[in-house]
């Protein structure tokens, strides 16, 4: 079963149920985080975003879409602090139990979104794994447009874009998503005032954008 289309099976449903029925029948934190152990060219980008990124020790890090903070918690050993911020607040409890579960004291979880990423402290870097393209999905690029300015907002000196789009000469066909074209991202980030510095190509329709300013 395709990751992306298990996410959006679990939007869809916490919109749809209520919370008792979600339980049962809902695509759960742990569910998520199992695919993405699972799932290669998930670990492959994640693997490129921990590579690449240019985090130093003494950097502040917002993960925008932190999800269950499968990649806030492996930011934590590079960096003074991580912020992990999204809108599902049953996936941040379960991020909160894994942190504690592992000793990790560096960071912290919180409601978040891109137009309102919910921080007060100076960020240096914000890496958005996984979730910038359904602001493309449900917008498209004014949308995604959007996402990338309230991110640009909080001033950091380099974003890392690990996520869905397309890098070949053509889109893939989907029945369930629309993702943004490499370029698309790539000349956002340079409205926003930024300079794309690395790019790195996981599939024709996964990779890693590094910008910087």
């Amino acid at each position: 079963m395709i990751l992306e289309t298990l996410i959006l099976q679990h939007i869809l449903v916490a919109v749809l149920m209520a919370d008792t029925e979600r339980e049962y029948h809902g695509y759960t934190a742990m569910d998520y985080d199992a695919d993405c152990e699972a799932d290669e060219v998930y670990q492959r980008c994640l693997s490129a975003l921990l590579t690449h990124a240019p985090i130093d020790r003494d950097d502040t890090v917002l993960d925008i879409g932190t999800g269950t903070g499968i990649v806030a918690l492996e930011l934590a050993s590079k960096c003074e602090h991580v912020i992990g911020r999204d809108i599902y607040d049953e996936w941040l409890q379960y991020a909160r139990e894994k942190a504690t579960e592992r000793g990790i004291e560096n960071v912290s979880f919180d409601h978040g979104s891109f137009r309102e990423p919910n921080v007060d402290e100076p960020v240096d870097v914000v890496v958005a794994s996984y979730a910038l393209y359904m602001a493309y999905d449900e917008g498209g690029e004014d949308e995604l447009r959007a996402a990338i300015d309230g991110l640009a907002g909080l001033q950091p000196h380099c974003v890392v874009v690990a996520d869905k789009m397309c890098f070949g000469p053509t889109g893939t066909p989907s029945d369930y998503e629309t993702v943004p074209r490499m370029g698309t991202v790539a000349n956002l980030l340079a409205g926003a005032g930024f300079t794309l510095t690395d790019v790195e190509i996981i599939t024709e329709s996964v990779g890693v954008l590094i910008a910087t300013r």
